[in-house]
């Protein structure tokens, strides 16, 4: 299980968390949810890019600047007393701003499956705008996303319509139209034309069901840059493995990979021409196995900010249900969300209740009960609100150490929509005695 602690970054004053299975982030505007988003998903993602690249020598403080602080345009968060530490499967990394930085690998790093990290910001109906692929977008979240929609689209034919949840419509994409939308009338139009709920949704759910789904159901989808990193990272995890072996010492030269780039190619290459030596078809399944192991993503770990954006309070709710549904399987897929919604609480909370009472329930009821098909353990769920820059846990909490808003069996309580909510109702209550 990943750990981390986040200090003096944007909102953010002090955070310290395991991430779970499922983990909610709640809270008012500017509290730092996304920021602790961008944190994780930036950790998330060193962990597979060291993975896949077989080496840690190349992350450097300028490395850091640009693929989070500038990438997740965070430059105005960070200053004096900036600080975050992640512990996670393979690696442990700290880093103090502008000081100095700890990078570790791990046992069983050079063995590691890497996962896919989907990343899904808040801005993500900025590709329902006509013509978004020819818009000079900085280089950051945002033109990423925008580009892996150009690119995973098309993926949905008219023969592989999907139905977005929580509504009558389905989606598909057309090399003539683009993305188009078909009514329950049969009626069609494009998405750029589509209200800015239908813009914010079905990025977001083809997004999440390309990652969980679609991966790993096709053949490798992969750009040719993104193939020569994974190659060189197969190439020095064979080297790390050969240098070891006495009877390569004597064309080896020392311990860098560097310099034994052109052996390596050539010992590679012979390895996977030679037909006729049995010790080469045992290393060409050692290879295959080890760019099995980089090349395929094993698990998604996806990371959405505020998925209620411009919905309707039900179709929040069959959203989440419909997340929860990709995720339920035999991999190790783990979900993130940043939210406002106090609906996104409430379905969370009766999948965790779902799962403690349906032993209990007679089961043509439960089968009833929309969540019935996605429970979740509560020792699965995390569930962390945020206040004036660190977490709220509820009074009962307090004492054990813990900094979620769950109860002793998983449900969350006592959290900022019930205490507005309660506010609101008191000034109706105080208001409607004068009722005339």
């Amino acid at each position: 299980m990943a750990h981390f602690v986040i200090d003096q970054i944007g909102p953010i004053r002090h955070a310290e968390f395991d991430l779970n299975r499922v983990n909610i982030f709640i809270g008012p505007q500017s509290v730092g949810k996304s920021t602790i988003a961008k944190i994780v998903s930036f950790c998330l993602w060193l962990e597979k890019y060291t993975i896949r690249q077989q080496r840690i020598n190349n992350v450097s403080s300028k490395f850091i600047k640009n693929s989070l602080i500038s990438y997740h345009k965070m430059n105005s968060y960070f200053g004096e007393g900036s600080y975050f530490k992640y512990i996670g499967n393979t690696i442990d990394f700290e880093y103090f701003h502008n000081k100095k930085y700890h990078f570790k690998k791990k046992e069983g790093f050079s063995e590691a499956e890497v996962g896919k990290v989907a990343y899904i910001p808040a801005e993500r109906s900025i590709v329902s705008m006509a013509n978004v692929s020819s818009y000079k977008l900085e280089d950051d979240y945002v033109r990423d996303f925008v580009f892996e929609w150009l690119r995973f689209r098309s993926k949905f034919s008219r023969d592989e319509a999907v139905q977005i949840p929580g509504t009558s419509v389905q989606y598909f994409y057309d090399a003539e139209k683009g993305g188009v939308i078909e009514l329950s009338d049969n009626k069609t139009i494009n998405l750029t034309e589509s209200s800015s709920g239908l813009q914010s949704l079905i990025p977001l759910y083809l997004y999440c069901l390309y990652v969980s789904k679609w991966i790993y159901n096709n053949s490798i989808d992969m750009s040719y840059a993104d193939m020569e990193k994974i190659l060189d990272g197969v190439s020095r995890n064979v080297f790390n493995d050969l240098r070891k072996n006495d009877i390569f010492s004597a064309i080896i030269k020392g311990d860098k990979y560097e310099d034994n780039i052109d052996i390596m190619s050539h010992l590679i290459r012979k390895m996977l021409t030679d037909d006729g030596d049995s010790s080469s078809e045992n290393v060409r399944k050692a290879l295959s196995k080890i760019a099995e192991k980089t090349m395929l993503p094993h698990y998604t770990q996806l990371i959405i900010e505020e998925p209620e954006l411009n919905l309707f309070p039900e179709t929040q709710v069959e959203l989440l249900y419909s997340i929860l549904r990709l995720i339920h399987n035999d991999r190790k897929d783990s979900l993130i969300i940043t939210t406002h919604s106090p609906y996104i609480l409430y379905a969370l909370n009766n999948c965790i209740l779902a799962n403690i009472v349906r032993e209990r329930m007679p089961k043509a009821k439960f089968e009833r009960v929309k969540c019935s098909d996605v429970v979740l353990d509560p020792k699965e769920v995390s569930v962390f609100e945020l206040d004036n820059g660190e977490f709220r846990p509820i009074e009962q909490n307090i004492d054990a150490g813990k900094y979620t808003i769950q109860d002793n069996f998983g449900l969350i309580r006592q959290n900022f929509f019930d205490r507005v909510m309660k506010g609101i109702m008191e000034d109706f209550n105080s208001l409607l005695r004068y009722r005339v």
